[in-house]
């Protein structure tokens, strides 16, 4: 053959002892892989195509750096490095000086190969990260089956992780393993060949009758000079990147398994080949790491898909993952899904953008992942490639049902699929036909809850196609629509909430309501998703996103007139629901109730009105209104049951369970709680009013208990209450229950539990944006501060007076606070005690008030107001508040004992410190004081107040 006049075809050339495969950018000598770099590949593959001829330095240059200047200097290294490649055996590279360069060395056609050993039939790959679990699993089921396919969505690694496999496996076979690349081949005619080809065999010779019978023409061709070890021995063949010939391959798999007993077969490919015996075997992305590694630093450097950024990232640039990038990086894996290519190809950026910008661009993630090894297939050079790949495999109607799922945001069902795809010429019936050819594709993830998914970087994909068909508009309009309808099933049904909250996703409302507030959009319809929408927003506690969105949602119903009132109504209530969590808002917050109130009971809508009536229940009791927030509980009764959200009278019981415990009157108050605390059900649940009534039930108990002496059930009530809304996992129903268990444990002097509430609490109202409940948070906080630092000067603790000063702070803190620690007593709680507004707290208002006086030597004062605290706990029902007057006047009574009466007073006392003008001095007295309530406690006898007493009581003995 001329050298000058022959061309590599496509195929592979020959020269010396070397073997040239350019589809795969191998070099192999004497069947061993050379390694080259990029450069030095493209360089050598020009000069192969020119052999005989001088290639010019600037032609050359054009051709290997086509997008970039370099120098000369460049080109002189890389033919260097290719000349050392190639060794000094004979010459196969010359220079022309002046002109440029030449291969010079003879071409020809490769020979037939013998069988080889597996070793030099792939190129060397990096190394796999984060499959090891993936492989031990691969090999178990290679091992057991005959034709194991590995499927996955494009750039997901199936390639890699098969060849990872096959080095793992190949002794198994005697190293017999033989690799078909499937990926160059246009026409699935080319296969018989290709496998063929695999095995160091000739190709079949009946081009007619592989049209006709692929499988039939192969195997007919094979048994005449097939190798008798085939017959005898375990053989692997590798069928790599099926899905463009997805039929060919079923076919040439069945033909070959049912001809060849000892063969086994290992296909990649983007679906299943669907033939007899197949096991698939589903490749996953990488792990990615959750929102709460970002700040641990060690926990995030374990996580697969990191670990592969930060080695491709490390082998680019140097990148070094550290406490400064660690949340960039953790972004970055979460919005690439763990695809490894994607992931790859970002590390190959992060050298120019720096991981926080490349962070923030990935919104255009098709533009800036684009530069992939050049070593890498084409579909493979960037990501939009890899989905124009597996996107032009799809049938039309499946394309067209893939683009206009990516409306959304997150998880939807078949039911969701066929409302926003059955469209256009796709009947609703037949979307989920194409739906399960889109998993079988894996385009589309069928999650083991029934519900599916695109990948984010899918989506974004698919996204684009919908805009580019022109669709984007009215698949939108069709997704707020579905998801107004949907929501607007469980607005009068509670029975069906449960249900509509698993099916409707808050990511997908957020994104309807954005859209049709938008520009194009539809914001009257808007407008109604934002109402019917409350119980999503509830159950997530997103109250902030909420309200935000709620402004112009009340801006349209108002533009409506009176044909928006009953829309009007449903707003105002639920900005009121909205502001009970954003602190400083009690005025906004009373008015949106009320004007809710008013609007339906003009209208009639008892179901409105019943929910705005709860609203304004809360905000009294959070003003510290306790006289009319118990009224407001009498109101309820007769218009829930009206209106068939409260048949049974629970929820009014808990109401009233509450008001009577604000209002003071503790037995009334245990008596309703203990009506409704283990109920045989829930309703309505949070949707209804926010809180979830058995954990409000259980919460409210524990105090009740506590105040009336039982603080080991009060705890346990506590605790279950906590637990229950964890079990939820319902921020607002949680933190309620925090408020109410947190006093319980300070009470208690139970500092480890207290210290632990506070901490989810915080926690919780951070992450949910809960402005009302974060206060709370720091409230209690102060108040643990002063226990922590008790025989302290207490320096560095916020002031008291700063605290309740504070614009969040309302009637229930003022009462609150003091409760859980002296210092925190200020003016404002006093006169809510003296004027009787504090209801349940005024008998320990008044003893925090005795304990200033002693502390300033008014000591006969202070006996009156501990002796006027003790006769208002009693009468109240509230030991514990009894308790702790009892202590603190015995411990009065015990100093005047002590010291003869020598304690200082004020001008104002007389010589007699009792209230009635008798001695108070005596040791009787503080037994007389003390043992009875002692007497009444049945448990809690190591509780902080009960030994604080039982101390006292023992030291005046003494």
């Amino acid at each position: 053959m001329d050298r000058q006049q022959w061309r590599p075809p496509i195929g592979e050339v020959a020269f010396g002892a070397f073997r040239l495969v350019p589809q795969e950018r191998a070099l192999y000598r004497h069947g061993e892989p050379v390694r080259l770099s990029g450069r030095a590949f493209d360089l050598l593959v020009a000069l192969v195509e020119r052999a005989g001829t001088v290639v010019g330095k600037d032609e050359l240059i054009a051709c290997v750096w086509p997008r970039t200047v370099v120098e000369e200097g460049n080109l002189r290294v890389h033919i260097g490095a290719l000349r050392k490649a190639l060794g000094t055996d004979q010459p196969y590279v010359e220079n022309v000086v002046g002109r440029g360069y030449s291969f010079v060395a003879p071409l020809h056609a490769p020979p037939a190969q013998a069988i080889v050993p597996y070793g030099s039939l792939i190129p060397a790959q990096p190394r796999l990260v984060g499959r090891a679990p993936v492989l031990e699993q691969l090999a178990r089921e290679l091992a057991g089956t005959r034709l194991l396919t590995i499927a996955g969505p494009g750039g997901m690694g199936k390639t890699s992780v098969a060849q990872a496999l096959v080095a793992r496996a190949a002794p198994q076979f005697g190293r017999h393993v033989y690799v078909a690349d499937l990926a160059p081949l246009a026409e699935p005619a080319l296969l018989p060949g290709v496998v063929a080809r695999a095995f160091g065999l000739a190709a079949p010779q009946s081009a007619e009758a592989l049209a006709d019978a692929l499988a039939d023409a192969l195997v007919n061709s094979l048994p005449h000079t097939l190798p008798h070890t085939l017959h005898r021995r375990r053989v692997l063949l590798v069928l790599d990147g099926c899905e463009h010939l997805i039929d060919a391959a079923r076919q040439l798999a069945g033909a070959l398994l049912g001809r060849l007993p000892a063969l086994h077969i290992l296909a990649t490919s983007r679906e299943p080949l669907r033939a007899d015996g197949e096991h698939v075997f589903r490749l996953p992305p990488l792990a990615v790491p959750v929102p709460a590694e970002a700040a641990d630093l060690a926990a995030l450097a374990t996580c697969p898909s990191v670990q592969l950024f930060v080695e491709r990232a490390s082998a680019d640039g140097g990148f070094t993952l550290d406490a400064d990038n660690a949340a960039a990086v953790a972004e970055i894996c979460r919005r690439l899904d763990g695809i490894p290519l994607a992931l790859e190809l970002a590390a190959g950026r992060a050298a120019f953008f720096g991981v926080h910008e490349l962070a923030r661009r990935l919104s255009d993630r098709f533009a800036v992942l684009t530069r992939g090894r050049r070593t890498a297939l084409p579909r493979h050079q960037t990501l939009r490639a890899a989905l124009d790949w597996s996107h032009a495999l799809l049938a039309p109607a499946e394309q067209a049902v893939l683009r206009r799922l990516a409306i959304f945001r997150g998880t939807f069902t078949l039911e969701g699929a066929a409302a926003l795809a059955g469209c256009g010429g796709i009947g609703a019936q037949a979307v989920a036909g194409h739906a399960a050819q889109l998993v079988a594709k894996s385009m589309l993830t069928a999650d083991t809850d029934g519900r599916y998914r695109l990948l984010d970087t899918t989506r974004a994909y698919a996204l684009e196609q919908l805009r580019a068909a022109g669709e984007e508009h009215a698949v939108a309009e069709r997704h707020l629509r579905y998801c107004c309808t949907l929501l607007a099933r469980a607005e009068h049904d509670v029975d069906a909430l449960d249900a509509v909250l698993r099916e409707v996703r808050l990511d997908d409302v957020r994104a309807a309501l954005d859209w049709a507030f938008g520009p194009g959009g539809a914001p009257l319809l808007g407008a109604r998703l934002a109402a019917v929408s409350a119980p999503l927003w509830y159950r997530h506690s997103m109250m902030e996103d909420y309200r935000a969105r709620l402004g112009p949602a009340l801006a349209c119903a108002a533009a409506a007139g009176s044909a928006g009132a009953p829309l009007a109504a449903a707003l105002y209530l639920a900005l009121g629901h909205t502001l009970l969590h954003a602190g400083d808002m009690a005025a906004p917050r009373a008015d949106a109730f009320g004007r809710a109130l008013a609007l339906a009971e003009r209208l009639g809508d008892h179901g409105t009105a019943v929910r705005a009536l709860w609203g304004c229940y809360a905000d009294a009791l959070l003003q510290g209104d306790y006289g009319r927030a118990l009224g407001l509980a009498w109101r309820f009764g007769p218009l829930a049951r009206a209106s068939g959200m409260d048949g049974d009278g629970r929820v009014q019981q808990r109401l009233l369970a509450r008001a009577r415990h604000y209002l003071g009157d503790q037995h009334a108050a245990r008596a309703h709680a203990e009506a409704v605390v283990h109920p045989a059900r829930r309703a309505p649940g949070a949707a209804g009013f926010q809180f979830d009534q058995r954990v409000s039930s259980l919460a409210i108990h524990g105090r009740v208990l506590w105040l009336q002496g039982l603080p080991e059930q009060a705890v346990q009530a506590a605790r279950e209450g906590v637990d229950e809304a964890l079990r939820l996992d319902h921020s607002v129903s949680l933190c309620f229950a925090l408020v109410l268990a947190i006093p319980v444990a300070l009470w208690s002097g139970d500092l480890p539990m207290a210290r632990h509430c506070i901490a989810l609490m915080a926690e919780r109202a951070a992450r949910d944006r809960l402005a009302h409940w974060s206060f709370w948070a720091r409230a209690f906080q102060a108040a643990l501060q002063r226990h922590d630092a008790a025989g302290t000067k207490g320096i560095g603790l916020e002031p008291a007076d700063a605290l309740l000063r504070h614009p969040s702070c309302t009637g229930l803190h003022l009462d609150m606070l003091p409760t859980l620690h002296v210092d925190l007593m200020t003016p404002a709680s006093l006169a809510r005690a003296v004027d009787g507004r504090a209801g349940w707290a005024a008998p320990e208002l008044l003893r925090c008030w005795g304990e200033q006086l002693v502390r300033v030597g008014a000591t006969g004062q202070a006996g009156r107001v501990f002796r006027l605290a003790l006769a208002l706990a009693h009468r109240q029902g509230a030991l514990a508040w009894e308790l702790r007057a009892a202590t603190s006047l015995a411990r009065l009574l015990a100093c005047r004992h002590r010291d003869g009466g020598g304690l200082p007073r004020g001008a104002h006392e007389s010589e007699h410190g009792g209230e009635d003008g008798s001695e108070i001095g005596s040791e009787n007295g503080v037994a007389a004081v003390l043992a009875p309530l002692l007497a009444r406690y049945r448990e809690g006898h190591a509780s902080r107040d009960v030994l604080t007493a039982q101390a006292c009581l023992e030291h005046c003995s003494a």
